[in-house]
């Protein structure tokens, strides 16, 4: 009895507070057209190996490439149960560099998705990794 309360007592913090990663193999980038209200102009999906770790608080999570790593500090999560349920986070971020993005964590189709909302509407663009693994 001892044994399995202990057990409980240790394992379950673990799962409770993990943090979450999303290693990425390939990006594609659109531009957004206002006229339209769409993205158009994807390029092709390069091959972009990265990895996304959120902070098991949810507060800031750290996009690390081959090149360099950046942190984003979380505003605001702007997601319901019901959506999480289903594998779908999102969040309004600034960057450690001092810029807005809108984040998507979707685990269910296996994509993150960035759009800069920085300046002009007619500037935004969306950034789409394609996810390999999630851990």
């Amino acid at each position: 009895m001892k044994k399995s309360l202990f057990l409980l007592l240790f394992v379950a913090p673990i799962i409770c507070f993990s943090q979450t990663s999303f290693s990425c193999h390939y990006v594609e980038v659109c531009a957004w057209n206002s006229y339209e209200e769409s993205w158009e102009n994807c390029t092709d999906a390069d091959k972009d190996n990265s990895l996304f770790v959120m902070n098991s608080s949810e507060t800031m999570f750290t996009h690390t490439t081959t090149d360099a790593e950046s942190t984003y500090y979380v505003k605001e999560a702007v997601y319901t149960k019901e959506q999480s349920d289903k594998g779908f986070f999102a969040y309004e971020v600034i960057s450690d560099a001092g810029n807005e993005y809108y984040f998507i964590f979707d685990m269910t189709n296996k994509e993150v998705k960035a759009v800069s909302t920085s300046g002009d509407v007619d500037d935004w663009y969306l950034l789409r990794w394609y996810v390999k693994s999630i851990f």
